[in-house]
């Protein structure tokens, strides 16, 4: 489980990142970003009905709970993220979550300059 300093707490909070947020995209996820004012990231998760019951959006939401949660050192501070589940999300497993994290992170520039590399060894550019 995230700290609790690591969540995006308040409706208002999520609210503001998808309005002024930044997004990038891949098949499994939307992250979107914007910066805030405080010395640690912040990150909420959601998934809407058409990841499916509620079962399955539960699922994609601790999937992509757990991929943050394991690589949190290895990402700036200082920005909130909503992560939103995709479709596939949920009946994925739980190794391309976490690289579809990983490439989420890379190309919204969140990791720290010198993690190039994930757990298993892959470079992104």
């Amino acid at each position: 489980m995230l700290q609790k300093r690591n969540r995006l707490r308040r409706s208002s909070d999520v609210r503001q990142v998808r309005q002024r947020g930044q997004s990038w995209r891949h098949p499994l996820a939307v992250l979107i970003v914007t910066t805030n004012n405080c010395d640690v990231s912040r990150f909420a998760f959601a998934a809407s009905r058409g990841v499916g019951k509620a079962v399955m959006r539960n699922r994609a939401k601790r999937l992509l709970r757990e991929g943050i949660r394991l690589h949190l050192t290895e990402i700036r501070e200082g920005y909130d993220c909503l992560f939103v589940a995709r479709s596939q999300t949920a009946s994925a497993s739980f190794g391309e979550v976490e690289t579809a994290v990983l490439n989420l992170l890379h190309r919204a520039n969140l990791c720290k300059p010198d993690d190039s590399r994930d757990a298993e060894g892959v470079s992104f550019p």
